[in-house]
């Protein structure tokens, strides 16, 4: 019985300090999203989505909010929230190089490590004003991500 209450507590603890990075994100991603102009004008910005593994056919939600990197000219920040099974999610930060083209889209071009011992990554992909679709490798799955931009509240 002494297990079973230490495991439940355990278990309501991490759900508990989930919920809390969650917020977080959900906050800059709101606020993300009620300055985001519309329609938009560049790829910079809220999108959401999911992501699909080629191989097992898994899926789950996928937001990902795009900003150039401060003091960093040249590249962007591509802060990623992704969803799998019914409440694991993962939040991670994927900085690469791009610049945008003259019609306001990007090139998505480069490797991550994902936490949690996911491994290295590649991703391609390309953003327009109002698409951002790419697809990611790794040595044991490849998949595809698919995003527009979320509905702005009224």
């Amino acid at each position: 019985m002494e297990a079973l209450t230490s495991s439940l507590i355990s278990a309501a603890l991490a759900f508990a300090l989930s919920s809390c990075v969650g917020g977080k994100y959900s906050r800059g991603f709101d606020q993300a999203v009620a300055v985001m102009p519309s329609p938009a004008a560049t790829a910079d910005g809220p999108w959401q989505g999911s992501w699909k593994s080629n191989v097992n056919g898994h899926t789950g939600p996928l937001w990902c909010i795009v900003q150039p990197t401060p003091e960093r000219p040249g590249f962007y920040d591509f802060r990623y929230r992704a969803g799998w099974g019914l409440v694991k999610f993962g939040d991670y930060t994927h900085t690469v190089p791009a610049r945008p083209a003259a019609d306001g889209s990007l090139q998505l071009t480069g490797e991550m490590v994902l936490p949690g011992g996911f491994g290295n990554y590649r991703v391609e992909g390309k953003l327009t004003r109002d698409a951002f679709n790419a697809t990611y490798k790794s040595a044991a799955d490849q998949g595809t991500m698919t995003l527009q931009r979320p509905e702005v509240p009224e």
